[in-house]
């Protein structure tokens, strides 16, 4: 469960940098390597997530409902924290 909620804030805080940082680069300052870096490096980021909540479901840690919340909180900024926050309190860590 840690790996799972590890990933969850690694892919947020990629996400974040990609809408915060290199978008806004790309758009406003001219410079669209930023979104050429920091896209591939999020697209592993939310590959990794993924994977440690299917592994995560198929172990029997999350059901179903769980394993679809993690995903779809995955899709919203901020949605990693949330998903971390809730993870600690399914493991009892909180």
């Amino acid at each position: 469960m840690i790996g799972l909620m590890r990933a969850a804030i690694f892919e947020a805080l990629t996400l974040l940098a990609l809408f915060c940082v290199a978008i806004p680069l790309k758009y406003w300052a001219d410079v669209p390597q930023a979104v050429s870096i920091m896209g591939p490096v999020h697209g592993l980021a939310f590959m990794v997530f993924l994977w440690f909540v299917i592994r995560s479901w198929a172990e029997g840690l999350i059901n179903r409902f769980g394993a679809l919340r993690l995903f779809f909180g995955a899709f919203i900024p901020f949605g990693g924290f949330v998903n971390e926050r809730w993870l600690r309190r399914q493991s009892g860590d909180l």
